[in-house]
């Protein structure tokens, strides 16, 4: 009998259409990669908690999109392999973007995926990155990370291969990674309390505007879910995959 991986109930199904996702829209420059939630409270060995979610339980999928909120592909996380792997982040990233790399490309991520070691991977084959950072990463200049800075200030450090690190502070510390930015501020159009122009680091501005991709299509999927109650996890996945992804990818076709 050969081996079956835990998830191959609903692999073939979720591969099957994500082939016809890729082969329906050519993805322009920008392209953002996070993760979805299937809901499902059932028992199941890769089952995920994710309290940033609205269905805390369920079955986690890595998503690639772009801003308008097409999804390309998409990956079904099956826990902890048996073999451990180092670095999950970066091993997901490189399977979903490997479609769509050396062609000048820029990949959004948030920072469970972002490092300085992705980056550097990411530009030998001429795609850039930009992301939030984990202040406990590897690579990252102390200088930047440690520094303490007022509202509306900006620091940053770049490496030999032209990637930027910087910290900034709005209410709080943000931290973030380009290989295509550098600290350069930009005005957003507002004014504070004080009648002052209101100005950010242009990766900032870059980022908030293509990360909402993922958000927006778990958003519209959210107006409409088939919520379908079943003790079989793939026929929830395939349910959500089928009449909530392929539905926002089919409105997203026709505009």
């Amino acid at each position: 009998m050969e081996n079956r991986s835990k998830i191959h109930k609903g692999d073939a199904f979720v591969k099957l259409l994500v082939a016809k996702f890729a082969a329906a829209k050519q993805p322009g420059e920008n392209l953002v990669i996070d993760e979805s939630m299937v809901p499902f409270r059932g028992r199941l060995g890769f089952r995920q908690y994710c309290p940033r979610k609205a269905h805390k339980y369920g079955i986690e999928l890595f998503k690639l999109c772009d801003p308008t909120a097409y999804t390309y592909d998409i990956i079904i996380y099956s826990g902890k392999q048996e073999e451990r792997q180092t670095d999950l982040a970066g091993t997901v990233v490189m399977k979903l973007m490997h479609k769509y790399v050396d062609a000048g490309r820029t990949l959004c991520t948030d920072n469970f995926y972002t490092s300085v070691t992705l980056a550097a991977k990411l530009l030998e084959q001429q795609t850039h990155l930009v992301g939030t950072l984990r202040s406990n990463r590897r690579g990252l200049p102390k200088s930047v990370t440690t520094a303490k800075l007022k509202k509306g200030e900006v620091v940053a450090a770049e490496n030999d291969d032209g990637i930027t690190v910087m910290k900034w502070k709005d209410k709080k510390d943000v931290l973030l990674l380009s290989s295509k930015h550098t600290a350069e501020m930009m005005e957003t159009g507002k004014k504070n309390r004080n009648k002052q122009e209101v100005s950010k680091p242009s990766a900032i501005l870059y980022y908030n505007q293509t990360k909402q991709g993922i958000d927006v299509s778990d958003q519209m999927i959210s107006y409409h879910r088939c919520l379908r109650k079943s003790i079989r996890w793939f026929h929830k996945l395939a349910m959500d995959v089928l009449l909530d992804v392929a539905v926002v990818n089919a409105c997203n076709l026709l505009n």
